[in-house]
């Protein structure tokens, strides 16, 4: 038999003498002797005997489990038990089906209270049992204390409220990464990641600060002036309108070409005089093409406008400022005061 089963038995049969003491009595009408009778013990205040009867029997059910290493079902049977009756034995019984199930958190819940009574409630070799228990459960869980000194403010840890306003508190809690959130109205959110370390003991304390006043201003602004896309839309415009008085320059001087041709040569040039006037028609032919360059020029140009003009619409645009802190300070040193100023 281990030493943890051992343990559990031993309290089952100092559990069930003393409920089967409850039960002779109350049969028997006899009151119960100003020492050693458990209704003196602050555990059996306002539970009555059928309550204690039933807690008993389920906690004997729960050692029969744990005999067989059936920590679970043993563990439901205790808290049972613990429905009917707060016994620091039961809680106890409890811890050693939790920390069989590697449940160590609830485990050091339910030894705090098997160990309310002291020695008085276990009885001292499971008290110092317990104890041993204890410390051993301290080095392997972190503590983390927290404190804070200001009224309204919500102490979230792991997504759980720890508490509010001023106070403080502890918390055992597994080793590992923790997270601790400070909330306000009015005041900046603090949130710490914490890393708690197993077997030691860390304090946190809380002090938020008020919130930076924000002034936002909203504002309409363009890339460039107002004026930019329309004065390359009229550059385009220009370069079409120069295109177009060249090109019909050009197309007069090849009517003018065709005319003169024609009165020359009735009947058909010959070779000499084709090359005669080839120049002229070479110029004329030269001339119609820079026209219709200036035109794609224009055209490309206009386009650009267009694209310049919606790229230019008015975008909102919100500045954010924040007021400034001043403190003025007074130092018996010299005559005067100091003001200083911090922009956030």
């Amino acid at each position: 038999m281990s030493g943890s089963v051992g343990t559990a038995l031993v309290t089952a049969l100092a559990l069930c003498a003393a409920a089967t003491a409850h039960a002779d009595r109350h049969h028997r009408k006899k009151k119960p002797t100003a020492t050693g009778s458990s209704d003196d013990k602050p555990w059996s205040q306002g539970v009555s005997k059928a309550d204690q009867q039933q807690a008993t029997e389920l906690f004997a059910a729960g050692n029969a489990l744990f005999e067989q290493s059936k920590y679970t079902e043993a563990a439901a049977q205790y808290e049972r038990a613990l429905e009917k009756w707060d016994n620091p034995k039961i809680e106890y019984n409890l811890v050693l089906c939790l920390l069989n199930m590697r449940q160590p958190l609830d485990a050091w819940d339910h030894l705090e209270s098997a160990l309310e009574y002291g020695e008085d409630g276990l009885g001292k070799r499971l008290f110092d049992d317990a104890q041993s228990h204890k410390t051993t459960l301290e080095s392997t869980l972190a503590l983390v204390e927290v404190d804070s000194e200001q009224d309204g403010v919500v102490i979230m840890f792991d997504g759980h409220q720890l508490f509010s306003g001023k106070g403080s508190k502890e918390l055992h809690v597994l080793a590992g990464k923790h997270q601790l959130v400070a909330t306000r109205e009015g005041y900046e959110t603090e949130s710490r990641a914490l890393d708690l370390p197993a077997g030691e003991t860390t304090k946190q304390t809380i002090k938020l600060q008020p919130q930076k006043i924000k002034i936002t201003r909203e504002n309409y602004e363009r890339r460039w002036a107002w004026w930019v896309p329309w004065s390359t839309a009229g550059a385009g415009v220009a370069l079409a309108l120069v295109g177009t008085g060249v090109y019909l320059a050009a197309r007069s001087d090849m009517r003018a070409y065709d005319a003169e041709l024609l009165s020359a040569c009735p009947q058909g040039c010959s070779d000499a005089m084709a090359a005669k006037y080839a120049g002229d028609e070479r110029h004329a032919r030269l001339v119609s093409q820079v026209g219709i360059g200036f035109w794609v020029g224009g055209a490309a140009v206009a386009g650009v406008a267009g694209v310049m003009a919606y790229l230019n619409r008015p975008t909102k645009v919100v500045h954010e400022e924040t007021r400034p802190d001043i403190s003025v300070t007074v130092t018996p040193s010299f005559v005067g005061a100091s003001l200083s100023m911090t922009f956030r």
